[in-house]
């Protein structure tokens, strides 16, 4: 009877220490962020990779360099969006007509001035990366040379140092993922409030009423307007 005692107990530490071990090799193959998902495996590399968030498992399915890549771009593009957006309702260019709501704006601007804008837009989207768009080809070649992001455009005022310049990419990525959400904001307050973005709660507004006037089938499902 005294030979068990022991034996159980020899059992009851390792039982636990493979318990231990499982959790420490659970926890291991986690997301940092999201404990309760699976860690990403394709992140590594990459300015912001030690978050390990993912949680739609893109990086799985598509080419991670090219969908940092589409990340850093919209970041930029909003990060100047919600600048113009702001400044559309004080300031304008020369020969333009004023539009206090920013959403506007793009049915008062000289139709001539526009199709200049997307000329110019389509001429530097393109001849940044020779024509190659696609996930298919825009890494291949001389492309893949180059971090996602990187069109070598201001890299001399960048710090040699590798850890400082990490800290400001990773600034940058931060910035351009707030702004992405700040402009998405922006431009829903001023579906709701049918004005511009200031005053934030016009005067006499009391609140959203009925469906929002949009010229779309979203919007005239929601007001019978299709006879459903």
């Amino acid at each position: 009877g005294r030979s068990k005692a022991p034996r159980s107990s020899s059992q009851f530490c390792g039982a636990q220490t493979e318990s231990r071990s499982r959790m420490v090799v659970r926890h291991a193959s986690s997301s940092k962020s999201m404990p309760f998902l699976p860690k990403p495996q394709n992140l590594s590399g990459l300015v912001g990779a030690e978050a390990e968030f993912d949680p739609l498992g893109f990086s799985d399915t598509f080419d991670v360099k090219w969908l940092r890549e589409s990340e850093l771009k919209h970041g930029r593009v909003c990060m100047l969006a919600t600048i113009g957006f702001v400044a559309e309702q004080y300031v304008q260019f020369p020969g333009f007509p004023a539009s206090e709501d920013a959403l506007q704006a793009i049915y008062v601007a000289p139709v001539n001035m526009t199709a200049l804008l997307l000329v110019i837009a389509g001429y530097i989207e393109s001849s940044s990366y020779g024509g190659k768009l696609t996930m298919l080809d825009m890494f291949e070649g001389e492309g893949a040379k180059r971090a996602p992001g990187d069109l070598n455009f201001g890299k001399r005022f960048l710090p040699v140092d590798k850890a400082q310049a990490d800290e400001l990419a990773m600034k940058e990525l931060s910035n351009g993922r707030l702004a992405m959400l700040a402009f998405a904001g922006m431009v829903h307050h001023n579906l709701v409030v049918k004005g511009p973005l200031f005053p934030l709660f016009p005067e006499g507004w009391e609140g959203p009423q009925g469906s929002w006037d949009l010229d779309s089938t979203a919007g005239a499902l929601n007001s019978g307007r299709l006879g459903l």
